[in-house]
């Protein structure tokens, strides 16, 4: 299936395009601006899985483009990416039935992770201002002290590896991998791996793509 990605400044374009090439095929992306949008006269052959949309900021257009590009790619799922929030737009999003709602200067990880959570049936949008955090098993803190092997299999996890893949190149068993696994999953209050991906990468609790540690790992003493 094909990924379509619609975003009207180029560099920025080519950047994301680079972060799709790493959860999907990049042989079915097809990255375009809206100008080019106006111009198809009819649709591609294969069935659109994803469609990602960057805003402009104008949300009379940018809502505008949305319904657009659905009706026209009529894709199985969406994400959109903003400059900047606005809450109309982001309601228009969820009316939608838009599946993520993601800032564009979230980093590569991250934007990798929501679209890995897109495509597993999950849903990423900004937390509502003034509301608390979703409730979840672990405190911060108590995340960050997990143990050197939690760390070794979440960072394989976030990078999409599977459980036999993790206990090959771990060296334990299957079995040994999915109990830790659904430890992480516990702590993180995660329903499977790509939530339990994008969940550890928001909350810098992994490597990033650089091998940088997050914040307060690493550091010398």
């Amino acid at each position: 299936m094909t990924t379509v990605l619609i975003e009207d400044y180029a560099l920025l374009r080519v950047a994301i395009q680079h972060v799709l090439e790493r959860v999907r095929n990049a042989d079915d992306i097809l990255a375009i601006s809206p100008a080019h949008l106006l111009n198809m006269s009819s649709s591609i052959n294969k069935p659109v899985e994803l469609l990602v949309v960057g805003c402009s900021g104008s949300a009379e257009q940018d809502v505008g483009l949305l319904s657009q590009a659905m009706a026209f790619f009529m894709p199985r799922l969406v994400l959109v990416l903003y400059s900047a929030m606005d809450q109309s737009v982001m309601a228009a999003c969820a009316r939608a039935g838009v599946a993520g709602y993601l800032p564009k200067a979230s980093s590569p990880d991250a934007l990798a992770a929501a679209v890995s959570l897109v495509i597993a049936g999950g849903e990423c949008y900004p937390q509502p201002a003034g509301r608390p955090p979703s409730t979840t098993h672990a405190s911060v803190q108590e995340l960050r002290e997990l143990t050197q092997r939690q760390e070794e299999i979440l960072q394989l996890l976030v990078q999409g590896k599977t459980m036999r893949e993790i206990g090959q190149q771990v060296g334990i068993s299957v079995a040994t991998v999915k109990s830790h696994a659904r430890t992480l999953y516990w702590k993180l209050n995660a329903r499977n791996q790509a939530e339990a991906a994008y969940i550890a990468v928001q909350m810098g609790l992994v490597r990033s793509s650089n091998g940088q540690p997050p914040p307060g790992k690493g550091e010398a003493g």
